[in-house]
């Protein structure tokens, strides 16, 4: 696999959907270019066609703006889904840190938890972002075999014991002074 070519698509990438949804649009771009009657490269001009063409968003139109041409270059009409399948497969050999909350997350929140994930966990995964609303204020990470729950819920099962102590202690309290 192309290495560069991996590290190039991935620079801004962090979460595993949002990797897939950026190969879905370098693949219509390219089959844009490669499959229709427009020059078949690359260039700031096929971009504005496509545009044009596909009615693609302002944030998808940047990401594409944003890839080196270089990047473009590696592919052929010949090779288009083949390096695209192998940029999916090394994307899925990456660490995943899974994590659980129970909202979803906007795309800044999203990536801004992939940059410190790769600057404070490992600099080579991908963010898995679930959305389960029983996870109560608070969230779910799952890294290395581990599950880390920093729900409410999770936290009232863990201490229950002691609250309901620290509860009766205070109403026998309380039923005393009055």
């Amino acid at each position: 696999m192309n290495t560069a070519l991996f590290t190039i698509f991935t620079e801004r990438i962090f979460s595993q959907s949002d990797f897939a949804y950026r190969i879905s649009i370098v693949r219509e771009f390219l089959e844009f270019v490669f499959f229709t009657k427009h020059d078949a490269r690359v260039s700031g001009n096929s971009i504005d066609q496509f545009v044009d063409y596909s009615k693609k968003s302002v944030a998808d139109v940047a990401f594409l703006r944003a890839l080196p041409e270089s990047f473009f270059e590696s592919f052929t009409q010949a090779s288009l889904y083949e390096t695209l399948d192998n940029l999916s497969k090394e994307a899925k050999q990456l660490k995943t840190l899974s994590l659980t909350t129970p909202v979803a997350l906007s795309s800044a929140d999203v990536n801004a938890i992939g940059m410190w994930a790769r600057h404070d966990v490992d600099p080579a995964l991908l963010v898995e972002i679930n959305v389960d609303p029983v996870v109560a204020v608070g969230c779910r990470v799952a890294w290395n075999n581990q599950l880390y729950d920093f729900g409410f819920d999770h936290y009232l099962a863990k201490t229950r014991a002691a609250l309901q102590a620290r509860v009766a202690e205070r109403m026998t309290a309380g039923a005393a002074v009055s």
